[in-house]
């Protein structure tokens, strides 16, 4: 069991303490990078929680289990002396408060997929009626209204809707460079990974982590769009038509990506401090962006583990 009490301490660290680290990292790093991070913290939190669940549910002594033990020894004696039914009622216990979780997730999905389907495709049957579509890869609809707006939809293909008042009030580097926006959303499937990170605030509100994502993720695709846009245009170029666009009055749909969004000024600091960096980070910063987040508090929780095993032996000791 200490296995198991291991891997939900470090969950437990992950959930409370990974949101303040992640969220400074917006402004130090490169947005693809700092959405690793945030992907593989979360992906973390089900991976330890998981392998608790399971650990405790394994016959006998679970792998590494001896090797937590010889570290946290006043904790691992007390453990054997227990009596065994405390371990197999933590163990259900366990197991109910998992599958509860997942059932959550599983109803808080359904319902926002299928609400969002429906709205998705009535939205696109009155678009199509009353909009002249460039077709493509990701369609473009055009829209014959006076203020500037573009945002993106996604599905089965995605598509863009810009209105023709981007084409009156933007130069054609500007335009580009909205469009380019816009289709970085569609390529990076940036739509699934912000409804991925509101399904799990939804169903699981008690996790800092899980209700600390949508706002902070959102924030990151759109920056990580700009950075697109910029490398096929110039930040100049991006920041001109950014502020442009935010200047009109227009509205969109609250589950579309767009230019507009609640993060400009965030993203016109990210523009105007030259935060678009020009280099790409490796393979290995990616890499280590996605497993630090797991294996640091791993590590944290061995560490609270042992000390508590220290004061235990001492306490028992006196």
């Amino acid at each position: 069991m200490i296995a198991a009490l291991t891997l939900l301490v470090a969950a437990g660290i992950m959930a409370v303490a990974m949101p303040a680290l992640l969220v400074s990292m917006t402004r130090r790093v490169s947005p693809t990078l700092a959405l690793t991070a945030w992907i593989g913290s979360i992906v973390g939190v089900f991976f330890l929680v998981g392998s608790a669940v399971i650990v405790l549910l394994w016959p006998g002594h679970a792998p590494a289990e001896g090797l937590l033990e010889l570290a946290i020894r006043c904790l691992g004696s007390l453990q054997h002396a227990a009596q065994p039914w405390i371990g197999d009622a933590v163990a259900v216990t366990s197991a109910v408060l998992a599958v509860s979780a997942t059932a959550r997730v599983m109803r808080s999905a359904r319902r926002q997929l299928r609400t969002r389907s429906k709205v998705r495709d009535y939205h696109r049957d009155v678009i199509a009626v009353v909009a002249r579509t460039d077709s493509g890869p990701e369609p473009i609809m055009w829209l014959d209204h006076p203020m500037p707006l573009a945002y993106s939809i996604d599905g089965r293909p995605g598509y863009v809707v810009a209105t023709e008042g981007l084409l009156a009030h933007l130069g054609t580097d500007e335009q580009r460079a909205v469009l380019a926006h816009e289709r970085a959303h569609l390529r990076g499937h940036h739509h699934r990974i912000v409804n991925i990170c509101e399904i799990l605030a939804s169903a699981l509100p008690f996790v800092p982590l899980f209700t600390a994502a949508p706002p902070a993720v959102r924030v990151l695709v759109e920056v990580a769009a700009d950075r697109v846009a910029a490398a096929a245009t110039s930040a100049e170029t991006v920041r001109s038509a950014l502020s442009t666009v935010s200047q009109a009055n227009s509205a969109r749909p609250l589950w579309a990506l767009g230019l507009i969004s609640e993060s400009t000024t965030e993203r016109l600091h990210h523009l105007d401090t030259g935060a678009l960096i020009s280099s790409k980070p490796g393979a290995g910063t990616y890499a280590a962006a996605a497993v630090l987040p797991l294996v640091v508090p791993a590590a944290l929780a061995i560490l609270i583990l042992s000390a508590v095993s220290a004061a235990a032996c001492a306490v028992l000791l006196t």
